[in-house]
C-alpha cells in the first residue's frame, strides 16, 4: 500500500510518533521504488498468524482456522487514502490530467465479501461521489505524484 506524505503526517498521531521520520526508522513504512522507478513510501507488512499482513489490520484466525479481520484505523483520522477509496482504485495520467476509476475486487476468500463471485479485475467505474475531504486528499496525492514524476 503506497503512501502520501498526508497518509505518513496522519499516521504520527495515533503512533505517538514525533514526525514522519520514525514511521521509517520503526520499519511502519519502507521506501521502495514504485511506478517508474520512482522511490516512494509503502507500509511494512510484518509477518503474522496468517501470512504477511497490514500491522493495522486487527488480523487473526477462527476457531475453524479462517481468517477474519478488522482494520484499527478504521474510523479515525489516520486511515490511509488508499485504504478510505477501498474497493476503488484511481490511476491517473499525470500529462493530461485526467483520472481513471476501476474496481479492485478482494483477494479470494476474503471473508468480508461473501460468498458471491468478486467482480473482474480493473472493472472501470464512473467517477465516485466523494465524502468530504477526499477530493482534497486526491488532488494533493496528484500535486505530489507531479512533483516526484519531476514535474511542478
Amino acid at each position: 500500500m503506497w503512501l502520501n506524505p498526508a497518509d505518513m503526517e496522519r499516521l504520527v498521531v495515533p503512533l505517538g510518533l514525533g514526525g514522519p521520520e520514525e514511521l521509517e526508522e520503526r520499519r511502519i513504512i519502507v521506501i521502495e521504488a514504485g511506478e517508474h522507478g520512482i522511490l516512494r513510501p509503502r507500509l511494512f507488512f510484518p509477518r503474522g498468524p496468517a501470512g504477511r499482513a497490514c500491522r493495522f489490520l486487527v488480523n487473526d484466525l477462527d476457531e475453524e482456522g479462517r481468517l477474519w479481520g478488522r482494520c484499527s484505523l478504521h474510523f479515525t483520522e489516520a486511515k490511509p487514502l488508499v485504504c478510505r477509496l477501498a474497493p476503488l482504485s484511481r490511476e491517473i495520467d499525470l500529462d493530461e490530467g485526467s483520472e481513471k476509476w476501476m474496481e479492485v475486487p478482494p483477494v479470494i476468500g476474503c471473508p468480508g465479501w461473501g460468498d458471491t463471485p468478486p467482480p473482474p479485475e480493473g472493472r472501470a467505474l464512473p467517477p465516485p461521489e466523494m465524502e468530504p475531504g477526499i477530493r482534497e486528499d486526491l488532488d494533493g496525492e496528484s500535486v505530489y505524484f507531479r512533483k516526484l514524476d519531476g514535474g511542478n
